[in-house]
């Protein structure tokens, strides 16, 4: 049986090991380099990753006109166009399903807030019986029941006012807060303005974005360079168009289940479900705590545990047959390293942080993978590795037939 080529002796590897030791750190000093610079410049990050969700979602669409011999331009014109056309679409579908919820949600306020009073006071009063710990639900009790102070239990009217001045006092002294807040909402809606454009910027100029790109590493490396950004590219790509498909179908059978049973205000928690879906094991939970709390305080515990027995099932659809479908060309990621990658992510940068949690962490994977595959073993099954392959010495070819021959 013919030899697949000379193996590397032990010494060999070891020095590509320490090679490739020393290239890691090389890789996470410019890493962390580049995290310290980012957060110095942190708010251009924001909308700079809009832009990237923009690009990734549309490039494949701009990529398919300008086959059919559409300009980039003109392409990528018409891709915003029926992006921006189809979310308007949607929205002007749902607007009136979450107008109506809400003034459903005004209208039965006081007798939510009366059955949210009762709950909490009735479970206070489970806790203390079974463990003997006492909770003061004063000031639930006042701020949602102020008009209960002759019921048995309740608190008086005196002990109302003093938690409403304690809880004026505590909004002056967070005035300061408000003001950031209003500066957040600022700072959100000049992300969405700024991000989009800068998304049509790129898109139009990516090929020479690409190409400047590559020509700044050295011309024997370019090749490998491009086929490693085109891995990255693929698995980065299909994790975000794979995230959004799955949150909508997450989001539409949660509304669904809940309508269903009956929950009030279904359109609204299956759609907060289908938001959070975006994070990877998020969704699920979330519009399982909010359907189970809802379908309780509403109803009662019945058609609260049948809201989260809707989001069971959704949750074991997604795991089982939707997420695996969409999601098998994309990342290939341990639950328990998506679980702490979002831990990191949102302890360093919050939400974006944890948006872009998944996706950092399969980009590492794919480097250190390179890596040690090309700079350790020396094998390297791709189609950089297909197109050296004939680039290989003469006398390893003839090496090759003479030990094919001597065994035949």
């Amino acid at each position: 049986m013919p030899d697949d080529g000379p193996k590397p002796t032990t010494s060999e590897r070891l020095r590509r090991a320490g090679i490739a030791a020393w290239s890691l750190i090389g890789i996470a000093i410019v890493v962390a380099a580049l995290g310290y610079l980012l957060l110095r410049i942190r708010v251009v990050f924001p909308p700079l990753i809009v832009a990237l969700l923009l690009i990734y979602l549309l490039n494949p669409l701009v990529t398919r006109f300008e086959r059919r011999g559409i300009p980039r331009l003109g392409g990528t014109v018409l891709a915003f166009m029926a992006f921006f056309g189809i979310l308007t679409l949607i929205l002007l579908i749902t607007i009136p399903f979450v107008s109506d919820q809400i003034s459903d949600f005004s209208a039965n306020w006081p007798e939510f807030r009366a059955k949210t009073v009762d709950y909490v006071d009735d479970a206070a009063a489970d806790i203390e019986d079974r463990f003997g710990i006492e909770l003061d639900t004063t000031q639930v009790d006042c701020l949602l029941g102020a008009d209960r102070y002759d019921d048995v239990g309740a608190p008086s009217e005196e002990q109302c006012d003093e938690v409403t001045e304690s809880f004026r006092e505590r909004l002056v002294e967070q005035a300061g807060n408000f003001t950031e807040i209003g500066r957040s909402i600022l700072e959100i809606l000049l992300v969405f303005i700024f991000g989009p454009l800068l998304a049509l910027y790129l898109l139009i100029d990516l090929p020479h974005l690409q190409r400047d790109l590559l020509n700044l590493a050295p011309e024997s490396h370019r090749e490998e360079l491009r086929d490693l950004a085109n891995r990255i590219g693929r698995a980065v790509g299909g994790f975000f168009r794979g995230q959004l498909v799955v949150a909508l179908s997450v989001g539409l059978l949660s509304a669904l289940g809940f309508w269903i049973i009956g929950l009030p205000f279904w359109f609204v928690i299956g759609g907060i479900a289908g938001f959070f879906n975006l994070i990877p094991l998020i969704g699920p939970y979330i519009g399982g705590a909010i359907g189970f709390l809802v379908g309780t305080l509403t109803t009662g515990i019945d058609l609260g545990l049948k809201a989260a027995l809707v989001e069971l099932i959704v949750q074991q659809i997604d795991n089982h047959f939707i997420s695996p479908q969409v999601m098998k060309r994309a990342v290939q990621i341990h639950p328990a390293t998506v679980v702490l990658a979002l831990l990191a992510g949102g302890t360093l940068a919050g939400f974006w942080g944890v948006l872009l949690a998944v996706p950092s962490v399969a980009v590492a994977k794919i480097v250190l993978l390179h890596v040690w595959a090309t700079r350790v073993l020396a094998v390297e099954p791709s189609p950089y590795a297909r197109a050296r392959a004939p680039a290989i010495s003469p006398k390893v070819e003839e090496d090759e037939e003479g030990s094919s021959t001597s065994e035949d």
